[in-house]
């Protein structure tokens, strides 16, 4: 199967690997076409003598499942279409291909080598199965698009807000039974024309059901942000979940032997070890106007008793405006002024001068929260490496888990169980027994990891749980757009 020029390509674009990643250069789709394709016109990639072929049949469903439209003849019996069919087939793989680079880290030129390769050795299907990461969460939301497009062409019905009273009869309440069923959230039973249009518990349940699988504050009421939410159309959930599909395509190649995993719109961190989630929590993440940053990283130090140098964006927009409203705010906080550069030993406690001074201190030296139980960073920060500046931390807002919105950070993760996740990262005993003797005291002390952690910080809007339910939470940062 054109094994020389394909042979000859692939052995040269891994020999620049070899030598420099940096300076692989990709292939333009027509030139990958051409080397696709040019020994030997005839061939066909997915179809075979019976019709499409194995191959075929899993590239076709990955295609569906992403949304990907191939344009195909009505009739593909003649072989000319058959060969148009084909190389359309081909020509969406490479568009797959090409974003698989735009949306992650790989090299776009790393790809096109492993699926000339692929077709080499004639080993498609095994490529095509790496586009996308074998976990069961990718296996359920792919089942699930399957199902939601069967309801893509029932009309769908708008609601509006409604305070029902029990056994209240009503059209909206048959229409609203009728929605819940279709979404799984009530139970389909046989009822009469009349007990179908009744407000009961089991509507009320039916709410309640659908709005814990969208996040929503579980009331059992038809209030504007379930109406918002009901109102979405099947098909628009296909193409959400197709939009996350694309997501995991990002991840690809990724290990869960041990990592930590952080979904931004589910305001949750997972701990995987050996593919088990061991640990989970909640999590507090960016503002929309200061958002965390999605990032494939990894994690190398615990800091136990950190301090906490707030940015100069913080300090001007609110701990000055804070210090000038209730004066001392800052002392009573435990911060102070640590000297810069060669007076980096020099430290001022805020009470020994006049707040009016502070912003001309400013420029000679930095504010800085001493540990305690005030800090804002609490009893423990995680740093994980990457240019934003962004690190995982403790909180002593404790308070703030209890909300359903958690997007109030500054771009930082505020964790709500840090000292049993720190537990998990430490490899040792000793360093378990040091961590403990640190935790007691007010010291600031610091714990590399000898092997890092991976951390993946991803944006999921819609997921699919353990029980085959779907999981769906607000667009907070405006992004299912961009795919």
């Amino acid at each position: 199967m054109r094994l020389d020029s394909l042979l000859f390509i692939s052995i040269a674009v891994v020999m620049m690997f070899a030598c420099d990643l940096s300076e692989a250069k990709p292939l333009s789709d027509e030139h990958m076409m051409s080397e696709i394709y040019e020994q030997d016109a005839d061939e066909l990639l997915w179809f075979d003598q019976r019709g499409v072929s194995l191959n075929g049949m899993t590239l076709i469903s990955l295609l569906d499942d992403l949304g990907v439209e191939v344009d195909i003849p009505l009739s593909i019996e003649a072989t000319t279409l058959r060969k148009l069919a084909d190389t359309n087939y081909t020509e969406a793989l490479l568009t797959v291909i090409d974003r698989m680079s735009d949306l992650s880290y790989k090299e776009l030129s790393v790809e096109q080598v492993k699926l000339l390769l692929a077709i080499k050795n004639e080993r498609l299907a095994e490529y095509l199965d790496t586009i996308l990461p074998s976990f069961d969460e990718v296996y359920r939301l792919r089942t699930l698009i399957g199902e939601y497009k069967k309801k893509v062409n029932l009309k769908w019905p708008t609601m509006s807000q409604h305070e029902f009273r029990l056994g209240q009869s009503s059209n909206e309440v048959k229409q609203l039974r009728w929605m819940l069923t279709v979404l799984g959230d009530l139970e389909h039973s046989e009822l009469t024309r009349y007990r179908e249009a009744i407000y009961d518990p089991m509507v009320i349940d039916g709410i309640k059901s659908f709005q814990l699988r969208h996040g929503l504050r579980v009331n059992g009421n038809l209030d504007k942000y379930t109406v918002e939410a009901i109102n979405v159309t099947p098909l628009q959930r296909v193409e959400q979940m197709q939009r996350n599909l694309w997501r995991w395509i990002a991840l690809s190649g990724l290990s869960f032997e041990k990592l930590v995993w952080i979904n931004i719109p589910g305001y949750q961190l997972s701990l995987f070890e050996q593919g088990s989630v061991v640990l989970q929590m909640k999590v507090i993440i960016g503002k929309p106007s200061s958002q965390t940053p999605l990032l494939s990283t990894h994690l190398t130090q615990l800091t136990i008793n950190p301090t906490w140098t707030p940015p100069a964006s913080i300090i001007k927009s609110e701990l000055l405006p804070l210090n000038a409203k209730e004066p001392g705010y800052l002392n009573h906080k435990q911060f102070e002024l640590r000297g810069i550069g060669m007076n980096k030993t020099q430290v001022i406690k805020l009470d020994q001068i006049n707040s009016k001074q502070l912003p001309t201190l400013l420029s000679q030296y930095r504010l800085v929260q001493a540990p305690g139980e005030d800090n804002a960073l609490g009893k423990m920060r995680f740093t994980i490496i990457n240019r934003h500046s962004i690190y995982l931390h403790d909180t002593p807002a404790k308070q703030l888990f209890e909300s359903k919105n958690r997007a109030m950070s500054h771009g930082c993760i505020r964790l709500e169980k840090p000292i049993i996740l720190s537990k998990y990262l430490v490899e040792t005993d000793e360093k378990a027994r040091e961590l403990r003797n640190a935790l007691e005291g007010n010291e600031t002390r610091y714990f590399s990891l000898s092997t890092p952690i991976s951390v993946y910080i991803t944006y999921h809007t819609s997921w699919v749980d353990n029980s085959g339910k779907l999981q769906v939470r607000p667009d907070i940062y405006n992004l299912d757009m961009e795919i």
